[in-house]
Order: structure tokens, then C-alpha cells, then sequence
């Protein structure tokens, strides 16, 4: 029976959440460690959905979604490499379960829309990641060029 992604997503969503709030709130010295695990899991599910409603209308629903959380969780001190690994750890996940669940049939295009969704939602992390640095940059005073040291006059 070909079975689609949206479907073998659905039946897992759960697991695949709870796993990835777990592993995240082991890894230490992160911000996930330091967050109540109801408010983690609850954004590990959000997550889930997003990817499967990526799976069900377009692949760039995830990467809009990641794009806006992204946006907040840099704001509320979260690094980029926190975040990165987050959607690393889905994919990671999300490809196994995908990857055993699907026949023979649909096991390529199973696995090239999850790629495609996963892309997108990589693409929009680095951009926001992107967005951040730079409003950093832009917001620290301006250095006037130094006119040469002792060492290099004369």
C-alpha cells in the first residue's frame, strides 16, 4: 500500500515530537535545558504540524513557520546553532520513521518531499540568522578607521 508522507508523519507525530523535546533538553548548556519541558514539548509539536502541514498543502509552510519562530527565539537569546540543531534533530528523526514506514513505491517521493520541506525550513533559518547578525552589527556604534600606530608610521 503506498502510503504518503503526510500520513506515516501523522502516525508519528507524537514520538517524533517527544523525542526531540527530550534529546533537546538533554543536551546541556542550551536554552532548551533551561525550559519547563511542557513549554518545549508543546513547541516540539508545533514543529511536528508545521512539517506535516508542509507535507499536506506545500513544502514552504515549514520554512515559513521556522522562519517566524526563528525570528522569536533569536530575540529571546536562543543561538542560531540551538536552532540549527533543533531542525537537524527532526530531520534526522523524521527521515528514519519516513525512510522504514514507506513501501517500495513511494519511499523516493516520500523522502524528496521531506528534503524539500527540510530545505526550505533550512533556508529560512539561515536567513533569519542572517537578519539578526546584521541588526547586531547595525546597532553597535560606528568604529572610526585608525590612521596608523606607532608601528606603522614612518
Amino acid at each position: 500500500m503506498k502510503e504518503s508522507l503526510r500520513q506515516i508523519l501523522r502516525r508519528h507525530a507524537g514520538s517524533l515530537a517527544e523525542r526531540l523535546a527530550t534529546e533537546l533538553a538533554t543536551r546541556s548548556g542550551t536554552r532548551y535545558q533551561k525550559l519547563d519541558h511542557s513549554v518545549l514539548s508543546l513547541r516540539c509539536h508545533k514543529l511536528v504540524e508545521a512539517l506535516i502541514r508542509s507535507a499536506l498543502e506545500s513544502p514552504e509552510h515549514l520554512g515559513e513557520y521556522v522562519g517566524r519562530v526563528a525570528d522569536c527565539r533569536l530575540g529571546e537569546g536562543f543561538e542560531l546553532e540551538e536552532l540549527q540543531r533543533a531542525l537537524r534533530l527532526l530531520e534526522v528523526h523524521a527521515w528514519r520513521v519516513v525512510a522504514a514506514e514507506s513501501s517500495p513505491d513511494s519511499l523516493r517521493s516520500n523522502l524528496a518531499s521531506l528534503n524539500t520541506a527540510m530545505g526550505f525550513a533550512r533556508d529560512e533559518l539561515a536567513r533569519a540568522g542572517q537578519a539578526r547578525a546584521y541588526a547586531i552589527a547595525a546597532s553597535r556604534p560606528a568604529v572610526a578607521p585608525e590612521r596608523g600606530n606607532a608601528s606603522t608610521r614612518g
